[in-house]
């Protein structure tokens, strides 16, 4: 995702839609408008924005509110010669495939992060999303009530 301010937050959702719309094509990127920068918008609510740098020209605009799987669902009709009934079905299924691995992917990513820590861990107790646990997996409670 790029934009002009990297440290404010995205939606988790976001960041995994402009992974997609990347991959789908290279050329293609998601951009977030940052709040300073709304006051230049003609349309406040759309803060994002589908940008093609071959061209250098904005392809689409969302609104914050919008749905991932159907922002990629109109990126993928707009990409048809023609739309039909039988195209558009494909692309919702396309979308909502493609959104749902880039999150499996993820999903495993963590738990192999966390696999490496419990097997790299030489402690009796650990700490994991503020719990703690013992060696058995047990859980002993959040961080703040466990005396350690």
């Amino acid at each position: 995702m790029r934009g002009d301010v990297v440290s404010q937050w995205v939606s988790q959702e976001f960041a995994r839609l402009a992974e997609v719309i990347n991959d789908y094509d290279h050329n293609l990127f998601l951009e977030w408008i940052p709040p300073e920068r709304h006051a230049d918008l003609t349309d406040k609510s759309k803060v994002f924005r589908i940008v093609d740098d071959r061209t250098k020209t904005i392809v689409m605009y969302f609104d914050s509110l919008a749905n991932p799987q159907e922002i990629l669902t109109r990126l993928y009709l707009a990409d048809q010669a023609h739309v039909d009934p039988v195209a558009e079905m494909e692309a919702r299924n396309i979308a909502a495939q493609r959104l749902d691995l880039e999150r499996k992917i993820q999903e495993r990513e963590a738990q192999k992060d966390l696999t490496l820590f419990i097997a790299r861990n030489t402690k009796s107790r650990w700490h994991h999303n503020g719990r703690v646990r013992d060696e058995q997996f047990n859980d002993l409670g959040p961080v703040s009530k466990t005396i350690i």
